[in-house]
């Protein structure tokens, strides 16, 4: 059974040994010390009222999203420089799994059960995705060009959606080249006119204007990856595994795919300089990786929960979110300072 207990995943059999509560009456925990000071992960807003929490984005410091929920009923919490508040959804839209934007007036979401919401600044309404299956990720080059991505997993084939601004239509995906026979595909994220999707199994596909098509990710990409960043068309990272960690990373012409040693399966990645992607996973895991030497420095661990993304405000600020996908269905949201 597979240890992270995100709904693209089995549950877990059990938590590890230091609880939620004991996190939320902790002092802030500081530890490792990379070239730029000492790392501290701090509670980033009072969880104990929401549902687990799976994705973060903001379009800057004063205006961050977290979405999360419970199978019934998705939420939306948000950070206005100041404080967070839990934002109204739409009734009967479930659990939120992945959000990204263009702005603080134009933001979506996605989630299990084929729903999807959008912000326009004002408030949040439900989009029809024509799909009850389960989507994952969401990621776009502009408002009237939005991927989204997800499958049921084990069963099927993958979705893809495109929007166009106005609606949602299916884009397949050729068999052909479905080379991992994956039914599930996790993220979708681009950069420089580069668009990829990962997926279950090591799939890697590539939008290439016309349609998508696999691409290796090299010999060790023989586990699941579940969330990719970079910074330029040449520097992306891509992570993954289940129990045992996966790192790829594509210089512009091919992905290499590494197995850390000792390192638990990894959900979450976030680059904001070319010489670091900060990293989460399984039981609370998160570090710094270092693309260009492959180095991974280990942050101190403050939660058991899994963390399932990362995203930073551009103002040294990192936010990660995870929790328990079953349950009763609570989460965890950290912020990251380096001093």
């Amino acid at each position: 059974m597979p240890p992270s207990n995100h709904p693209s995943r089995r549950p877990r059999a059990a938590l590890a040994t230091i609880g939620l509560a004991a996190l939320l009456a902790a002092p802030l925990v500081s530890g490792c010390e990379p070239a730029g000071g000492t790392v501290t992960w701090a509670e980033a807003f009072d969880t104990s009222g929401a549902g687990a929490l799976s994705g973060v984005w903001g379009s800057g410091p004063e205006d961050v999203f977290v979405v999360g929920g419970t199978p019934d009923q998705g939420e939306v919490h948000h950070f206005d420089g100041t404080s967070w508040s839990e934002m109204q959804v739409p009734a009967g839209v479930p659990l939120l799994v992945w959000t990204y934007g263009f702005g603080r007036d134009d933001v979506y979401a996605v989630g299990v059960g084929g729903g999807a919401i959008r912000y326009d600044g004002v408030g949040w309404s439900a989009l029809d995705t024509g799909t009850d299956e389960d989507l994952w990720g969401v990621w776009g080059a502009a408002t009237d060009d939005v991927w989204v991505v997800g499958g049921v997993v084990g069963d099927g084939e993958p979705v893809i959606l495109h929007w166009d601004g106005a609606t949602f239509s299916p884009v397949g995906l050729d068999p052909a080249e479905n080379t991992r026979g994956a039914s599930s595909l996790f993220k979708v994220w681009g950069i420089g006119g580069k668009t990829f999707a990962v997926g279950e199994s090591g799939l890697i596909v590539e939008w290439d204007g016309a349609a998508w098509r696999g691409v290796s990710g090299g010999a060790n990409a023989d586990d699941d990856f579940v969330s990719l960043w970079g910074t330029a068309a040449d520097h992306i990272v891509a992570v993954g595994g289940r129990s045992n960690a996966r790192i790829a990373r594509y210089d512009g012409t091919s992905w290499t795919t590494e197995a850390p040693s000792g390192v638990g399966g990894l959900n979450a990645v976030f680059m904001g300089a070319e010489d670091e992607a900060v990293v989460g996973g399984i039981y609370g895991y998160t570090a710094t990786f270092d693309p260009g030497t492959g180095e991974l420095a280990g942050d101190p661990v403050v939660t058991d929960y899994d963390i399932h993304a990362i995203w930073g405000d551009g103002a040294g600020r990192h936010y990660a979110v995870g929790g328990h996908f079953f349950e009763p269905y609570t989460g965890v949201a950290l912020v990251r300072t380096v001093e």
